[in-house]
């Protein structure tokens, strides 16, 4: 009986015979790319034919090595140079890459790239298009599988951001030949109950998990729904429909439900701001409203009749009040007028002169005597004094 040998020993043995083979220490091989991922510098994907695959490995810095790969992607069909080794520690081989040659587009992407001009010419990816996501969603619907890391991140990050939001589930295939029909059967039902918006996608995989979210009928039924979709499927290296049909792209679950939801700590802070913002412009407007109030009660108080009467009464007091110091200053001046005519009159009254011990003379029919030729000797001539009249007759005539 032969004696066992470890894992390691074997793992070596098998490593030095690929080593000593010179067929595989220079293979050139063709086929398709699939699953192209960067790690660290370093690139990492699957060759593949109709019928079977192998990993293949690119170090950057691997001397020797000439690998142009800015024109390689998921699908493209190219010839590898390089040798087949075998990873000793975890037992697996693989391609080591030293040249590639870009041999051409795989079936399946020039179908693919021919279905997304045709989406394309539609107006299927337009912004023009694209729903906004609202920002306060309390209602999600998420059709993704049942029991996968997708749903567990979707929901996990969700509750931590709001726990009062409602998960709705449509469980769906995410991968083979039937999945496209259960993800359409799913936005199909969502898209009725009024939801704020649907996350549709996966947790990554390869070109080949992918293939029925590039479904036409995926597309559609993204584009038809009135509910806004987020489209995770999480794959960077290339766009899938359902990214760039949906109103919203983003690279994981995880990111899905971050830009499904909000949160709920925010909300009430905001609320709380709003509420302040609020009563503080509701009592700058009360402020310029009694302003205007009182301004009005003024204007009205001012245009009222009985304002118009008391003012028409003021007038008429400041009126009666002019008139009355007009007339009494009216009256003073006639007053003060008067005396002077009075002294004026008494200076030229002839009873005044005779008070005075003046006579005042007048012949006999009572006509004033100014000069001798008014009188002739013989004549009757009337003398008024203070305290009568003397009767007297000229005798003689004196010049």
């Amino acid at each position: 009986m032969r004696e066992a040998v470890t894992v390691s020993q074997l793992n070596r043995y098998i490593k030095e015979l690929f080593s000593d083979n010179n067929i595989l220490r220079n293979v050139i091989v063709k086929g398709e790319v699939s699953n192209l991922k960067e790690s660290r510098g370093n690139y990492y994907f699957s060759l593949k034919d109709e019928q079977a695959a192998i990993q293949c490995i690119v170090f950057t810095n691997y001397s020797g090595a000439s690998v142009d790969l800015s024109n390689i992607n998921d699908g493209a069909q190219i010839i590898v140079y390089g040798k087949v080794a075998v990873y000793e520690k975890g037992g697996t081989y693989a391609i080591y890459v030293s040249k590639i040659e870009n041999s051409g587009l795989g079936e399946y992407f020039i179908k693919l790239e021919e279905l997304k001009k045709k989406l394309s010419e539609l107006g299927m990816f337009d912004e023009s298009y694209k729903k906004e996501i609202p920002k306060y969603s309390r209602n999600i619907g998420v059709v993704t599988a049942e029991n996968g890391a997708a749903i567990r991140d979707i929901f996990k990050t969700i509750k931590d951001k709001n726990p009062y939001a409602n998960v709705v589930l449509y469980p769906s295939l995410v991968q083979g030949e039937n999945a496209y029909k259960t993800i359409v059967d799913g936005i199909m039902e969502l898209d009725k109950m009024d939801l704020d918006v649907i996350i549709v996608g996966r947790g990554g995989g390869s070109i080949e998990d992918l293939y029925c979210f590039n479904d036409e009928r995926v597309a559609y039924a993204i584009f038809n729904a009135k509910t806004p979709i987020i489209s995770a499927v999480g794959h960077e290296i290339n766009d899938s429909i359902s990214d760039l049909v949906a109103d919203k792209r983003v690279a994981t679950p995880t990111a899905a439900g971050e830009l499904a939801t909000f949160s709920y700590a925010d909300f009430e802070n905001d609320i709380e701001n709003y509420k302040l913002t609020l009563d503080n412009t509701i009592e700058e407007k009360l402020d310029r409203l009694k302003e205007k109030l009182d301004s009005a009660k003024k204007q009205i108080s001012l245009l009222s009749p009985r304002a118009r009467v008391d003012r028409y009464k003021d007038n008429l007091k400041h009126i009666k009040i002019n008139l009355n110091n007009s007339m009494q200053s009216r009256v003073q001046n006639v007053k003060s007028e008067l005396r002077n005519y009075i002294e004026m009159l008494k200076s030229r009254d002839p009873l005044e002169s005779i008070s005075k011990g003046m006579a005042y003379t007048t012949n006999k029919n009572g006509k004033k005597i100014k000069s001798i030729k008014d009188v002739k000797v013989g004549n009757l001539i009337l003398s008024r004094v203070k305290d009568g009249t003397i009767e007297s007759q000229v005798t003689k005539i004196i010049k």
